[in-house]
C-alpha cells in the first residue's frame, strides 16, 4: 500500500504539471494507451468491488499528488504523473507563475476497464493573493502497472480571477 501511495504521489505530481492550461486554449487530446488491470488485494483479479475501486483510488491520488508537486514547484516529480506524450507538452513556466495550485471536487464521470475520466475544480493562487477557479477533465490510464494522466483539458472558468 505504501508503494502504491508513493507511485501515486509521483504520478500525481507529473500529471499536475502536464495538465496545465492557459485558458481558454485547450490542449490536444492524446490517444489513451491500453491500460493494464490493477490486481485486487489477495490476487483475485479485477472486479467491480476490488480492482476498479482500487483504480479509482489510485487515480484520485495521482491527480492530488500532481497538484502537490506543482505547488511545491517540483517539476520532475510532477512530470512523472503523465504519459510520455503528455510529458512532452508539460511547461513548468505556466505553473511557476502561481503561488499554489490545487484540485478539489474530483468527480468520476466515466470508468472503463482501461481508463477513468474525472472532472475536477482547480484553484490557481497568484502571488498577490488573486485566485481563479476552473473546471478541468482528466483521463487516467494504466501503463506499466500504475496510473498515468493521458489527457487533461480545460473545460470552463467557474470563478474569474479576483
Amino acid at each position: 500500500m505504501v508503494a502504491l501511495v508513493g507511485v501515486g504521489v509521483v504520478a500525481g505530481i507529473a500529471g499536475f504539471l502536464l495538465g496545465r492550461e492557459r485558458p481558454p486554449v485547450s490542449e490536444q487530446r492524446v490517444a489513451s494507451p491500453v491500460a493494464t488491470p490493477v490486481p485486487t488485494p489477495g490476487g483475485q483479479g479485477r472486479g467491480v468491488r476490488g480492482g476498479l475501486v482500487n483504480q479509482e483510488q489510485q487515480a484520485r491520488a495521482l491527480i492530488q499528488n500532481l497538484y502537490q508537486a506543482l505547488s511545491a514547484k517540483d517539476w520532475a516529480a510532477a512530470a512523472t504523473a503523465y504519459t510520455p506524450a503528455m510529458q512532452a507538452q508539460f511547461d513548468p513556466s505556466f505553473f511557476a507563475q502561481f503561488e499554489r495550485v490545487t484540485v478539489d471536487d474530483l468527480r468520476l464521470v466515466e470508468q472503463t476497464p482501461d481508463r477513468l475520466e474525472f472532472i475536477g475544480r482547480n484553484t490557481y493562487v497568484y502571488p498577490n493573493g488573486d485566485t481563479q477557479e476552473e473546471e478541468r477533465s482528466y483521463t487516467v490510464v494504466w501503463s506499466g502497472g500504475g496510473p498515468l494522466i493521458a489527457d487533461s483539458r480545460f473545460l470552463r472558468v467557474t470563478k474569474p480571477r479576483r
